[in-house]
């Protein structure tokens, strides 16, 4: 049988008036028992009801054991908006809660990583103010320091060369969280259009969010160009756009394109290959592995083809993705939720904060709380 945890009635009534209702009423709205309900009313609740509580009001699942309502939040001032004017409308609140969910899982493990006197990463801000490095040089460093020369060979499509990048980022210490939802409302999609990633280039523990909203294709370019902005010390919501008119963005792009394909080997070959542009990218690609689109890409900021080539790759590939997710939708229901808390959480976070558990030395409620999900299914992860 469940055990009943007390919970703030304040924090409780703001998560039920985000539903437009009083605490009362909304407490009936999910149970019809009036002894449950009024349960609730005075704060005392089991774990799935807790869970059932935060996804009914569109709350984060941690927020609900806050001893008092958490206050409109706001990215610290460290963080810079370096999207272009036409996306650059005000932050949604989608976005906010993804970014405070990041942001205190990072500070946790910050945290833990000063408990063991763990030393700062020498790469990050390593070329901070000196901007005029060429990008070659800070794209070679990223690729020595990732050793992705020892990335796998027989990498079959793009959804394995980012997790194998993801792999290699987490091996040095960088932080990968990938979401498509907010938390784990999968009534509050992402906007893509909102934003692509954001980073935070902490010295001691960089964290990289990358909207899963976006293509599998557009998630290598945009975690390439998270790393760019570890490397420049930049924190920031990032533009990945081809036409960004932002500075920042568009080194970090041309340093992201050439951390994924070395621009004179691509060069090469691309000017050795004499057959039609589609033919020619799938070609590289199958050198490369990094997805046609990176490959268009990189013609295109090369001059190798023109926008309204790239703009045509771009929504077929983009279009052959939509109908192979609709299919994979229908035929298997979506990937295993034990399989998403890792890549939701960052692999790193997710192994430490299970290693504590097993240890003593996290409680299953604050492990729940770091991961978002229930105790039940933490034990069992």
């Amino acid at each position: 049988m469940e055990g009943t945890l007390q919970l703030s009635i304040k924090t409780l009534e703001w998560a039920a008036s985000k539903n437009g209702s009083s605490l009362p009423e909304f407490a009936r709205t999910l149970y019809a028992r009036e002894n449950t309900a009024e349960s609730i009313t005075r704060g005392e609740l089991t774990f799935s009801q807790i869970k059932k509580f935060a996804e009914q009001a569109k709350v984060p699942f941690g927020f609900l054991f806050l001893p008092n309502p958490p206050e409109k939040f706001t990215p610290a001032s460290k963080l810079v908006d370096f999207r272009t004017v036409k996306n650059n409308e005000p932050l949604s609140d989608d976005f906010l809660e993804i970014f405070k969910d990041i942001e205190h899982k990072q500070t946790w493990y910050k945290d833990y990583l000063s408990s063991i006197d763990a030393p700062r990463l020498d790469f990050v801000a390593k070329y901070k103010n000196k901007f005029a490095t060429s990008n070659t040089v800070i794209a070679n460093d990223i690729r020595q320091t990732l050793k992705l020369h020892e990335i796998a060979n027989n990498i079959g499509n793009a959804e394995d060369y980012y997790n194998e990048l993801v792999k290699f980022c987490e091996n040095v210490g960088i932080l990968v969280f990938k979401n498509s939802i907010v938390i784990n409302n999968t009534h509050k999609p992402l906007s893509s259009d909102e934003f692509r990633g954001f980073v935070i280039a902490d010295e001691f523990a960089p964290a990289i969010f990358i909207n899963g909203q976006d293509t599998k294709y557009a998630n290598i370019f945009t975690l390439a160009h998270e790393l760019a902005h570890v490397w420049l010390g930049e924190s920031g919501i990032s533009d990945v756009d081809t036409n960004s008119s932002n500075v920042h963005e568009i080194k970090c792009n041309a340093i992201a394109a050439e951390v994924l394909v070395p621009i004179n080997t691509f060069l090469e070959k691309w000017d050795a290959n004499n057959q039609d542009i589609r033919t020619k990218i799938a070609t590289l690609n199958n050198t490369f592995k990094v997805s046609e689109l990176v490959i268009a890409r990189i013609a295109l900021t090369n001059g190798k083809i023109n926008r309204d080539d790239y703009s045509t790759i771009q929504t077929d590939v983009i279009q052959k993705w939509r109908d192979s997710k609709a299919k994979q939708r229908e035929s298997a229901g979506g990937p295993l939720p034990e399989y998403m808390v890792p890549i939701k959480n960052s692999r790193k976070i997710t192994s430490t904060v299970l290693s504590l558990l097993k240890g003593d030395q996290l409680s299953p409620s604050e492990a729940s709380i770091l991961l978002n999900v229930n105790a039940a299914r933490v034990m069992s992860l």
